[in-house]
């Protein structure tokens, strides 16, 4: 926090503003710090936000971070096949980088909330950019969707990545959302983000989506074939959904090879 300090010199009083702290002291100052480490070269700062882990990473030491902070944001896995997400070259480039472990809400509508409140906390209060570049795993693709349709203000571009976008042959349905199933089912159901693409045409968000043709845990063909299908179907231009199928994979590994650059030159 800011605090006003006095030095005497001689019988003169000057006031002034001492500077503000780092992202840590800001942090602290309103949330509680669990711990700070170093991760991928960066010190990140865990911290409890309103009930649920946070974390916030620093570019590396020796790195200048951006001007305007822009920031990626895995919004589920967060510790998985990161350096094949590429967020340790963009924490190197002088991106940031959080999340926030929402998982038990599963993107319903308290997950929204909690999302929407820890990025207007970012922004309004840590001076991170307006906008918010998605990593969205699995999972982390029916989170980002969903996010992006409720919040399109609140996102740049979107990395989907063997996406979740349906509940329609899908085994692990949370039981929350289970006891609110429609009675047609999932396939037409407006909350499921695979019938989000209109709305997220609509944003004009870009989006890369890689997915594995033997992806038997995530069927492509109700996720994200059919994302990319209703995408076009409502006027998608081709430059704002690039798709990258990879034939031999299955749901795992995401990403791409380290060396890669298709994913930090999208963010980028």
């Amino acid at each position: 926090m800011m605090k006003k300090q006095i030095v005497f010199l001689g019988v003169f009083a000057l006031a002034f503003t001492a500077p503000a702290g780092n992202l840590t002291d800001k942090i602290a100052s309103k949330y509680k710090v669990k711990v700070t480490d170093t991760w991928h070269g960066g010190q990140r700062t865990v911290f409890d936000f309103q009930g649920y882990d946070a974390w916030v990473v620093e570019p590396p030491a020796d790195v200048k971070p951006i001007e305007g902070k822009p920031w990626t944001w895995t919004m589920q896995w967060r510790t998985a096949f990161v350096p094949r997400t590429s967020v340790p070259r963009m924490l190197k480039t002088g991106y940031h980088h959080v999340s926030v472990d929402t998982f038990k809400e599963h993107m319903d509508e308290k997950g929204l909330a909690v999302s929407k409140a820890f990025q207007d906390y970012l922004v309004k209060e840590l001076g991170f950019a307006p906008k918010a570049r998605l990593i969205g795993m699995s999972w982390g693709g029916f989170f980002s969707i969903r996010y992006a349709a409720a919040y399109p203000d609140n996102v740049a571009k979107i990395y989907l990545d063997a996406p979740l976008l349906s509940f329609e042959n899908f085994k692990s349905v949370p039981d929350h959302w289970k006891a609110d199933m429609p009675g047609q089912g999932w396939k037409d159901d407006p909350r499921m983000p695979v019938n989000m693409a209109k709305t997220i045409v609509e944003t004009g968000i870009p989006i890369l989506l890689l997915y594995g043709g033997a992806d038997t845990v995530v069927p492509p063909q109700s996720n994200c074939i059919r994302f990319a299908e209703a995408f076009k179907a409502a006027g998608g231009k081709p430059d704002k959904l690039k798709v990258i199928a990879r034939g031999a994979y299955a749901h795992h590994p995401h990403g791409v090879e380290e060396s890669e650059n298709t994913i930090v030159d999208f963010f980028r």
